[in-house]
């Protein structure tokens, strides 16, 4: 399902229900209108009625909505075409039921289908169109214009530019709005972390109970695209059945996420990369530190684990022992723990004879000792990794002290964000767009670009 349940099941309740889709300029009205008919409709039983998109054109940018909406269905509702249309009826066009009749036609051959939907794009401007002729009757006009829907039980889909609250709000049966925030928006638009995300608002749907208020959404692809909340989290596994990524370069380790290394490239030899968790991820980021950890396992890269605050991990997590050390200060000195974090380092590049991954949870570090001496620490490990090759991978959490010292450092920066109920991640160094964390078969992590 690419569209929420809660629509699939408005629509199910019973033929002739009215659906208002709003929202500003650019947000994924039409698209969304489009995956709708895609969904419910049989072949040929759409009936789309535009006043922006030239019928030539609509197969070039939603080709896949040629087998629901075929080109005989597709209606020009220009300005120009619409008063053409309406002297051609033979009507007296100053006429409010001309205009009611005009609609009534289409109606009446929609109502030949089986199970027919009809989409208005945009119905703001028809009614701007039909000013001069209907008057300050709008509103009458709209309720006959839906009671007509109902009577004769087809679907009707409405599609407004306004995003505020307006007299179609209350005659419709369902009502959505296709949105666009900003995350981060407290730390001013100017903000690394400043990003703009879609979703859609499901404001009132009759006869549904709707689960969640607001959905991620996306348009990539061409196609609109929902995202459920994700809820749980996985025990950390390490290797387990994950299939093995090769790293894409002779310089570069793969993150274990296909997707991810296409966007940053994986993570290169002796870096420092970061990945910010903020608040309300929780330990839902895990899967993202085991896929990273099991992949470098399976290419014969030894793995230093320091876990984050809350990532617990023991020896039967981990596929092999003998590649893989877990370690956490417990009562040492800064001093006495860093020169045994040297040793077991050592010990790692000696049995697989070439650098290791560190994982390495700066949160516990700062718990443990304080930021002060963290920032010695720090400065002591970035001299071995530049020496070594190692590929660094710091958590940091979001309002640690140590947070602006991570971000100085490094070659890589990404940030997990809580987004409507989901994750999403999205690069600071380098800057990208965001994207929604997608959980698929086999422990397999896939990232849909929100756009």
């Amino acid at each position: 399902m690419l569209i929420p349940s809660e629509i699939r099941d408005f629509f199910q309740i019973e033929k002739g229900q009215t659906f208002l889709i709003k929202g500003l300029p650019g947000t994924g009205k039409t698209t969304l209108a489009f995956e709708i008919m895609k969904t419910l409709c049989k072949k040929d039983n759409g009936l789309y009625i535009s006043t922006r998109t030239h019928p030539k054109r609509l197969y070039l940018t939603h080709p896949w909505i040629r087998d629901v909406i075929p080109s005989k269905n597709i209606i020009n509702a220009t300005q120009t075409k619409l008063l053409q249309s309406l002297k051609s009826t033979g009507n007296e066009i100053s006429s409010y039921y001309a205009v009611l009749d005009f609609f009534k036609a289409f109606f009446e051959e929609a109502d030949e289908m089986d199970d027919p939907m009809i989409a208005i794009d945009s119905w703001d401007a028809i009614m701007n169109y039909a000013f001069n002729l209907i008057g300050d009757a709008q509103h009458c006009f709209e309720q006959n214009i839906c009671e007509f829907a109902r009577d004769l039980g087809i679907h009707l889909v409405l599609v407004s530019e306004f995003g505020d609250i307006m007299p179609l709000d209350y005659i419709a049966d369902g009502v959505v709005t296709m949105e666009q925030l900003r995350l981060h928006e407290d730390e001013g638009p100017n903000s690394m972390r400043a990003r703009y995300a879609r979703q859609i608002r499901l404001d009132k749907l009759r006869g549904v109970a709707i689960r969640q208020k607001t959905y991620t959404a996306t348009l990539h692809g061409g196609r609109f695209r929902y995202f459920e909340p994700f809820l749980e989290y996985k025990d950390p596994q390490i290797a387990g059945d994950m299939a093995r990524i090769p790293d894409p370069g002779e310089e570069w380790v793969s993150t274990g996420i296909p997707d991810l290394d296409t966007v940053i490239n994986g993570l290169k030899y002796g870096s420092c990369n970061v990945l910010e968790i903020t608040h309300g991820v929780g330990k839902r980021y895990y899967q993202i530190l085991t896929a990273l950890a099991s992949n470098a396992i399976k290419n014969g890269r030894g793995v230093f684990i320091l876990p984050s605050i809350g990532y617990q991990l023991s020896t039967r997590d981990i596929f092999v022992p003998t590649n893989v050390i877990i370690s956490q200060p417990q009562g040492e000195t800064p001093e006495e723990w860093g020169n045994n974090l040297l040793e077991r380092w050592d010990e790692l590049r000696t049995r697989t004879g070439r650098p290791i991954l560190n994982i390495i949870g700066l949160d516990a570090l700062e718990f443990a000792f304080g930021y002060k001496e963290l920032l010695n620490m720090t400065n002591m490990m970035f001299r071995r990794w530049k020496e070594t090759k190692d590929i660094n991978f710091l958590i940091v959490k979001t309002g640690q002290e140590s947070l602006n010292m991570a971000i100085h450092t490094a070659d890589t920066y990404l940030l997990i964000d809580e987004l409507n109920g989901g994750l999403c991640i999205y690069g600071i160094i380098p800057r990208t767009e965001p994207f929604n964390i997608v959980f698929e078969d086999k422990n397999r992590i896939g990232l849909i670009p929100i756009v």
